[in-house]
C-alpha cells in the first residue's frame, strides 16, 4: 500500500509521518513550500494552487491510500486572505477527491469542529453545522465532495494540542514558552472544546484510513475543557507560577470574527467503531507528548 500523505510538514502531517515510519509504510510525502526529510521521509514541496501540478504529482505517486492534511489551518489566517483559504482548502480538496476517484483509491480528510457555531456543544453528525468563521466555512465546503465520494472519509477533529514535531511553533508550544518564562498568557473561561492531542489523533485518522469505513465521523477527545482549564492544567505540569495566567470572557476582547462558545464534539460513533484505538485524557498524553524530542527540519 501506497500512502500520499498532504501537509506532511504540518502539526499533524509530522505526528502521522511519525506514525507511519513506525508501522513502515510506502509514504509520499507532499508539503508546501517546505523542504528537507522528516522521519526518513523527504518532503515533495507542492502548491495546491496549481491545479496542473497537483493533478501531475498525483498520478506519479500512484497511491492506494489519501490522507489529505494540507490546509490554511488557523482561523486569522483564512480571514486575512479569504481567497487562498478557497484556493487551498475548499478547490484543492475538490480535485484530490476527483482525483481519487479516478483512480478508486480512499481519500481522508481531516476536517474541524469549527463547522459549528457552539451555541449547543456535543455535536454528533447528525447536527447541522453553521461555522462563524471564513476557516469553518472553508473547511464546510471541502467536506462535500469528499462525503459524495462512495470512499471517502471526513473526521472532524477537535483542539489539536502538542510539541510541533516539524520545527514551527504553534499555539502549544508558544503557550509552554510562556508560561516557563513568566509571561501572562490570556485564555478564554468560556469557551470549549474536546482536546484530543497530536498522537492520538493521527493514530485515529491511521485507523480509520485503513479501515472500511465511509463517511463522516468525529473524533474528538474525552474531556470537555475550556482553554483556561487546558493552561491550568499545563501550568501545574510544568511546575510554573499560574498566576501568568489571565482568565478572560470572549466578550471582553475583541476579534475580527466571532468565536464560538462550545464546539465539543461527541465521539461516540468513532468509539464504537473503533474501541481498540487510545483515546487519552490531557493527563494520560502530556507524559507521552512532552517526552518527545523536537525534529528539526
Amino acid at each position: 500500500m501506497r500512502l500520499l500523505l498532504t501537509g506532511a510538514s504540518g502539526q499533524l502531517g509530522g505526528y502521522l509521518l511519525q506514525e507511519l515510519q513506525t508501522a513502515g509504510a510506502d509514504v509520499v510525502a507532499w508539503s508546501g513550500t517546505r523542504q528537507g526529510r522528516l522521519f526518513g521521509t523527504t518532503f515533495r514541496p507542492i502548491d495546491l494552487t496549481i491545479p496542473d501540478h497537483v493533478a501531475a504529482a498525483f498520478r506519479e505517486a500512484k497511491p492506494s491510500l489519501v490522507v489529505h492534511s494540507a490546509a490554511i489551518t488557523t482561523v486569522a489566517a483564512c480571514y486575512r486572505d479569504p481567497r487562498r483559504a478557497n484556493q487551498v482548502n475548499v478547490n484543492a480538496t475538490a480535485l484530490l477527491t476527483e482525483l481519487a476517484a479516478e483512480a478508486g483509491v480512499r481519500f481522508v480528510f481531516p476536517s474541524t469542529d469549527l463547522v459549528f457555531d457552539g451555541d449547543k456543544g456535543s455535536y454528533c453528525e447528525v447536527d447541522a453545522p453553521s461555522p462563524l468563521s471564513v476557516y469553518g466555512r472553508s473547511k464546510l465546503e471541502a467536506e462535500k465532495p469528499v462525503l459524495a465520494y462512495s470512499r471517502g472519509v471526513v473526521a472532524r477533529l477537535s483542539l489539536l494540542y502538542g510539541p510541533t514535531l516539524v520545527g514551527q511553533s504553534a499555539f502549544f508550544d508558544d503557550q509552554v514558552a510562556a508560561l516557563q518564562s513568566g509571561r501572562p498568557v490570556t485564555l478564554f473561561e468560556d469557551e470549549w472544546r474536546t482536546p484530543l492531542d497530536l498522537e492520538t489523533a493521527a493514530q485515529g485518522i491511521l485507523a480509520i484510513a485503513e479501515s472500511a469505513f465511509a463517511g463522516l465521523i468525529h473524533l474528538g477527545g474525552p474531556e470537555r475543557l475550556s482553554r483556561l482549564e487546558m493552561g491550568n492544567r499545563l501550568a501545574a505540569y510544568l511546575g510554573c507560577d499560574p498566576q501568568v495566567i489571565v482568565p478572560a470572557k470572549r466578550d471582553q476582547l475583541q476579534t475580527a470574527e466571532p468565536r464560538p462558545s462550545d464546539v465539543s464534539l461527541d465521539s461516540s460513533l468513532w468509539r464504537k467503531l473503533f474501541p481498540n484505538q487510545p483515546w487519552r485524557t490531557w493527563h494520560e498524553a502530556m507524559p507521552r507528548l512532552l517526552t518527545q524530542p523536537p525534529t528539526p527540519l
